[in-house]
């Protein structure tokens, strides 16, 4: 008993019960409405009904009465009718009898009651004081009837006929609807209240099933889908949007694994043979020229490291938009010059020299320090990857409202099929000269990302074992 007290305020905030709420209430004011709809269009109709009956009575005894020219003052008894009374009915039976609503007949000359309905008995319809000239108006007249009575009025020369109905029958017919609605009142909230669980149990059970299978999928079978796609309604939408965000973690948690595998991977490696050499140089005196060889050997070392991080760095910068570009316009050839000089000497073990071709005035427009660290990383892979005596070329040209750098060497080539992946992250090319030159396939994804923060692109065209010529296109 008390653990089901406990969940109470937990079913409560349920979006079954909120929802099977919202239906009983929709439901119940439907009810509402309709009863209250159907209460006044009887109480209209009824009344309307009346009214047409009773005026359609008093003119039409009117019309009879004048039609023939009854002279109550001469009347004398004879055979046929005894009474004045006799005679009135006579003359308007037809009028009474074609309408069942005539409770109160009352009918005046010059001011002078001439007849009455046997329902009147001793009694008289008086007209409310400024009532004479109204055709319909209530009135109410206890020696008569507990409830109001209609009153229907027509007035023609001397004559005055009133025909009157008590407006009880409404008003038992309108208690009857009331009480009607009251007894099934309780059972349409009962219908609706299951209808509504019912309902929203079968509406939810999708849900039920969607989170079931998201409390599955973990960070070891990110590759399970949640089943629902097909459908094209709000719970479809639904699933396909969380297999999207699953694909997108799977995405990210691979990546996440590859930097992993790939930093330990390659940081492993020039930190091992920091290690092994300092292990050396410590165990037994060594002649100078020794230690400055390992010391060499360390800085070269400590460089690729420092390469590695600054590339590891930009890209975690990249991820979280902090890179502001700060661009300013600048000469293209005066800037190209510049990176090439500070790299002739990488060319200098594999005797391959640095060219340049780029007109005099030719300006552009960029953040100087992210793309010289585009030119260098280019120009350096230029070099690691071409061939021994031969000429890295530099051409940059001006094409309508684009500018392009484009930089061609000679070497191995890429493979046709390796083109489409060469700027993903962590993606190396698989060949001797790749795993000789070592890296971890970061450099071209930092090239990317900085070109398009430029909103520029770049290409690679490649022959094997012929030319491969990277262009980067800026606007202008």
């Amino acid at each position: 008993m008390i653990s089901i007290l406990r969940n109470i305020p937990r079913f409560v905030s349920t979006t079954r019960f909120k929802t099977t709420l919202w239906y009983v209430f929709v439901f119940t004011l439907l009810e509402l409405l309709l009863g209250v709809g159907v209460y006044f269009y009887l109480y209209k109709n009824l009344n309307e009904s009346l009214d047409g009956s009773l005026l359609k009575q008093a003119n039409a005894i009117k019309t009879v009465v004048l039609q023939k020219h009854i002279d109550i003052e001469s009347f004398t008894p004879d055979s046929l009718f005894t009474n004045e009374e006799d005679l009135m009915w006579d003359i308007i039976y037809d009028a009474v009898a074609l309408n069942r609503r005539n409770t109160f007949i009352q009918i005046s000359r010059s001011g002078k009651i001439i007849f009455k309905s046997a329902s009147l008995f001793q009694n008289q319809l008086s007209l409310p004081s400024g009532m004479e000239r109204k055709q319909l108006f209530d009135f109410r007249d206890s020696t008569l009837s507990k409830s109001l009575i209609r009153c229907a009025v027509a007035n023609e020369k001397k004559y005055q006929v009133i025909a009157a109905f008590p407006k009880e029958h409404i008003i038992e017919t309108l208690d009857s609807l009331k009480n009607l609605y009251l007894f099934l009142a309780p059972i349409f909230l009962l219908i609706s209240i299951f209808g509504g669980a019912i309902i929203s149990a079968n509406a939810l059970s999708r849900i039920d099933r969607i989170i079931k299978k998201t409390e599955e999928i973990t960070a070891q079978n990110l590759d399970q889908r949640i089943q629902g796609e097909e459908y094209h309604d709000e719970y479809g939408r639904l699933v396909r949007t969380m297999n999207k965000m699953i694909q997108r973690i799977k995405l990210s948690v691979d990546y996440m694994n590859q930097f992993s595998l790939s930093a330990a991977h390659e940081l492993k490696t020039p930190l091992t043979i920091l290690r092994g050499e300092l292990e050396v140089s410590l165990k037994s005196t060594k002649t100078p020229e020794t230690y400055k060889e390992i010391l060499e050997s360390n800085y070269e070392e400590t460089l690729r490291l420092i390469k590695i991080v600054d590339n590891l760095f930009f890209i975690a910068k990249v991820d979280h938009t902090k890179i502001q570009l700060i661009k300013s316009e600048i000469n293209a050839k005066q800037f190209l010059n510049q990176i090439l000089r500070n790299l002739k000497i990488l060319g200098k073990e594999k005797n391959i020299s640095l060219s340049l071709e780029c007109d005099e005035d030719l300006e552009i427009i960029i953040d100087k320090e992210t793309m010289q660290q585009v030119i260098t990383n280019l120009v350096d892979n230029a070099i690691k990857y071409g061939d021994e005596n031969q000429t890295v070329l530099l051409v940059c040209t001006k094409e309508v409202n684009r500018i392009h750098i484009s930089i061609t060497n000679k070497g191995e080539g890429i493979p046709p099929e390796e083109l489409p992946n060469i700027f993903n992250r962590f993606y190396r090319v698989e060949n001797s000269r790749n795993r000789k030159t070592g890296g971890i396939g970061l450099g071209l994804s930092v090239v990317k990302s900085i070109v398009e923060w430029h909103d520029g692109n770049i290409t690679v065209h490649s022959i094997p074992n012929g030319e491969t010529t990277f262009i980067v296109s800026l606007p202008t």
